[in-house]
């Protein structure tokens, strides 16, 4: 049974509550932090199981979907769910398959770190940069498995998490340049997810990735934080792993 979260006294308290420190789980309540249900292109729903108890959760910005599904989630009601509702993407875990007929599917590694590290001395310390420098940057190191939104969207999005304190942004200078920059793409309580890490070719093999890694992640873990990234499959991994990060699940990836 899929019930809207504006039907439900306390959602967040009920993601939180079998969320056990989830990296879809920590989207969707980031998500759900940054902009409410009353907003015309965001939507929330809770999944419950045949007993009435929680076992999901479901965020929807624009067309896009983020699942956190559990081994009590009913995927044939979730799948069917997705198609009425015109999902043109979902996000979840790769441990629960759904049937979406038509769909293209894209997989990777989920890791996570939850350990401090030693951080690198590359005689740059971290800053908040410009969201346009942050943005030119990301768009310069963009591959074939990732198109940036517009820098408008971008803008609009970022400026109003950081706001909302449910991401943060991280960058290295070398000078007036901006070397790399890091970002969480959601933050709840108990975790955070890494993404959009970016280093200019000038400065690659020189540590500066590495550092703004280690240093965004050794600052979130103090917080007492869990932080998760979404790897692609068979891409970064000695990068990450350097750092501490280890594979803990897969993530999938379904679009129309």
């Amino acid at each position: 049974m899929i019930i809207s979260a504006n039907e439900l006294p306390d959602y967040e308290r009920q993601v939180m509550q079998i969320a056990d420190c989830d990296p879809f789980a920590c989207r969707i309540i980031s998500l759900y932090r940054s902009y409410m249900p009353s907003l015309a292109f965001v939507d929330y729903w809770m999944i419950f199981d045949d007993n009435i108890e929680p076992s999901g959760a479901v965020a929807r910005n624009g067309s896009n979907f983020i699942l956190f599904l559990t081994g009590n989630s009913d995927l044939g009601e979730i799948s069917s769910f997705m198609r009425v509702a015109g999902a043109s993407g979902v996000l979840c875990s790769g441990d629960y398959p759904l049937v979406l007929s038509g769909a293209s599917v894209t997989e990777g590694q989920v890791m996570k770190r939850t350990s401090p590290v030693e951080e690198a001395d590359i005689g740059a310390k971290p800053v908040q940069p410009e969201i346009r420098a942050a943005y030119d940057l990301i768009v310069k190191c963009a591959d074939e498995g990732f198109v940036p939104p517009g820098f408008d969207d971008f803008y609009v999005d970022v400026n109003h998490k950081l706001r909302h304190g449910t991401m943060r942004l991280r960058g290295l200078n070398d000078g007036d340049a901006l070397a790399a920059v890091a970002m969480t793409v959601a933050e709840s309580d108990g975790g955070a997810v890494l993404g959009a890490v970016a280093c200019h070719p000038e400065y690659r093999r020189r540590g500066f990735g590495s550092a703004l890694v280690r240093s965004l992640t050794n600052e979130l873990v103090a917080e007492g934080k869990t932080v998760f990234l979404h790897r692609a499959m068979n891409a970064n991994a000695a990068f990450y792993e350097k750092p501490g990060f280890e594979n803990c699940g897969t993530w999938r990836e379904y679009r129309y």
